[in-house]
């Protein structure tokens, strides 16, 4: 299988986490975002995006990080990291509750406080800065609530979905996340480090 991914992407990060649990091997092809990679033809053919990750698995060319997570489960039968019990609508639902709710303003972070610096696109923007906040302090009280006595999200092993969602919390640091205030969400994504392919597969800064 033929893995299109930029090692400084946090989706991407989900897919190499997931793959290494696994015990996927994946041919790593790395688009170069710094030279335009991402907008090549022949890339564009795979995904028309202009974004990363990708699958290319025979014929079937997969974007979108949550569902190249999926397949990558489904190849290997995972009811683990996968189940086929009612928990997978659960998952579901957290992975899509990470895309529309929690995503956003993390990543907002991860651009303005680290992104820009990268790329020379000038200093943060106070205006997005301050939305972004109003928006994970709202969408990490419902996380940090539901974490509550729980060490992973839907259930006593993580899945795709644990690895969907903290994967927005991969710059929480440099990118001045407040994740401080929600001691749940601090241990739970702590916890998260004993997953190996989880742990190798963080980005590394400097």
């Amino acid at each position: 299988m033929q893995f299109y991914t930029f090692p400084a992407s946090a989706n991407c990060r989900k897919v190499a986490a997931v793959a290494q649990e696994l015990g996927i091997k994946l041919e790593e092809n790395i688009v170069d975002f710094m030279k335009g990679g991402h907008k090549a033809p022949e890339y564009l053919k795979i995904n028309p995006n202009g974004k990363v990750p990708s699958l290319v698995d025979g014929d079937l060319k997969l974007w979108e990080s949550n569902a190249i997570m999926s397949y990558l489960c489904s190849k290997v039968d995972s009811t683990d990291l996968w189940p086929k019990s009612d928990a997978r609508y659960d998952i579901m639902r957290w992975m899509y509750w990470e895309l529309a709710h929690f995503g956003p303003p993390c990543d907002t972070f991860a651009f303005e406080n680290v992104l820009k610096g990268m790329i020379g696109a000038g200093d943060p923007d106070a205006a997005a800065l301050a939305k972004a906040t109003a928006d994970f302090n709202r969408h990490g009280a419902v996380l940090d609530a539901h974490l509550a006595g729980r060490k992973y999200l839907t259930g006593d092993k993580p899945t795709i979905a644990d690895i969907a969602v903290a994967s927005h919390l991969t710059y929480a640091v440099p990118g001045k996340i407040p994740v401080d205030g929600f001691k749940n969400i601090v241990a739970w994504n702590s916890a998260l480090n004993e997953m190996p392919g989880w742990r190798d597969t963080a980005p590394k800064m400097g």
